[in-house]
């Protein structure tokens, strides 16, 4: 799926994505599926205007649900999967005596105290709060779109258990739900003929199509349409969509593709050594530190599961029986630690109180393990081969 090239990459760099057309129809992929939201430009022009700027960025892409309140409200758009506050840019005015109410299912912008300190914040209203609208006295908070389809995602991310977390004292879910993607939805469905599945095909193949013809524009306008439909972003897909978003001068879109990437992705993966010069393109201060991120969490998660990198293997076209019989014993030596490794992570995977991302990188850590088993028996084997046919 990878097909851009340091080459196209330079030489595009002119690029630039032209601004997107007001739509007022966005589509907000979670980890338990699809909502679209309406939003209402006219009565809240500068809450509309804010949210589709972060959500252009790709601001709200890993972001979760942190303050979830089941008969109340579900809020997020403020932080990462570790819980950490992502920063943000200038408030804005308040806006809520525009006639709209905090009724079941609408979105509104949250703030501090301070009525005009709303950022990038915002919750869905799961009952009518009209506790929360203003009035001529005191601002209150600002209406600015309702949940058209999907209010049944959202009751299920309601009725989830929630726990203390992070810094906050409650109300964060367990398991956490993290936005995926946000996008404006096309005026023109794309491929309308076709099921779901074979339209994603069909979405995909066009971003492939533009990409070869060298239009990262149109590849962009097909990521987003992709996003839209909520399609699955596996690791090619995000750093093929942080290569278009890089060229076309979307940095910010390219760095939280990036970030998804680096949560995906384990260091074997084809492209890794692509993303790791991306970043240290886009974040050159911070990419050291974010690229190591998996595996300093991993050792502090796990640190007494892992294990000694594999034996050297003995060459099979040099070695004397001495040397091969060593070089056995020492990798099956290493293959029983790594059963025990993998039992251990297992376990630890099991614990209570884990995050998501805690448990999806133990699985990782569980699978690369199972990687390198498999990857040294077979080339000790080849040695082996390499060896008899000496005698």
């Amino acid at each position: 799926m990878t097909r851009t090239t340091p080459s196209l990459l330079t030489a595009l760099l002119a690029l630039a994505l032209p601004p997107a057309t007001g739509a007022t129809d966005i589509a907000v992929c979670t980890d338990r599926g699809r909502l679209t939201v309406e939003l209402f430009d006219e009565q809240a022009p500068m809450h509309v205007s804010n949210f589709l700027s972060y959500m252009d960025q790709g601001f709200y892409t890993g972001t979760v649900f942190h303050r979830v309140i089941e008969n109340f409200v579900v809020q997020g758009g403020g932080h990462d999967r570790d819980l950490q506050r992502k920063p943000v840019g200038e408030p804005i005015v308040n806006e809520s005596m525009n006639g709209l109410s905090n009724l079941r299912g609408t979105l509104a912008g949250a703030r501090t105290d301070d009525p005009d300190s709303a950022t990038s914040q915002f919750f869905i209203n799961l009952a009518d709060n009209t506790g929360l609208d203003g009035s001529e006295r005191t601002p209150g908070y600002t209406v600015f779109g309702r949940v058209r389809n999907g209010m049944t995602v959202v009751d299920e991310i309601a009725a989830l258990p929630t726990r203390a977390a992070g810094n906050f004292p409650g109300d964060v879910t367990d398991p956490l739900v993290a936005i995926t993607a946000m996008a404006r939805i096309p005026a023109q469905r794309p491929f309308p003929e076709l099921g779901e599945a074979r339209r994603l095909d069909a979405i995909r193949e066009q971003i492939t199509a533009s990409i070869d013809a060298e239009d990262l524009p149109a590849a962009s306008g097909w990521f987003n349409a992709y996003h839209a439909e909520c399609g699955e972003m596996t690791a090619d897909l995000r750093i093929t969509e942080a290569t278009v978003a890089m060229v076309t001068q979307r940095k910010p879109v390219a760095t939280a593709a990036l970030d998804e990437y680096f949560r995906l992705a384990s260091p074997r993966h084809g492209s890794y050594e692509v993303a790791q010069a991306l970043y240290e393109m886009l974040v050159p201060e911070g990419a050291e530190n974010i690229i190591a991120a998996p595996s300093a969490a991993l050792a502090q998660l796990a640190g007494e599961c892992l294990i000694d990198k594999p034996p050297a293997l003995p060459d099979g076209g040099t070695a004397t029986l001495d040397e091969m019989l060593e070089g056995q014993t020492a990798i099956r030596t290493f293959l029983s630690q790594s059963e025990e490794s993998i039992e251990c992570l297992d376990s630890t995977a099991k614990s209570h109180g884990l995050m998501d991302e805690q448990r999806s990188l133990l699985i990782r850590a569980h699978n690369d393990t199972v990687d390198v088993m498999e990857e040294i028996a077979e080339n000790f084997n080849a040695q082996i081969g390499i060896f008899r046919q000496r005698e």
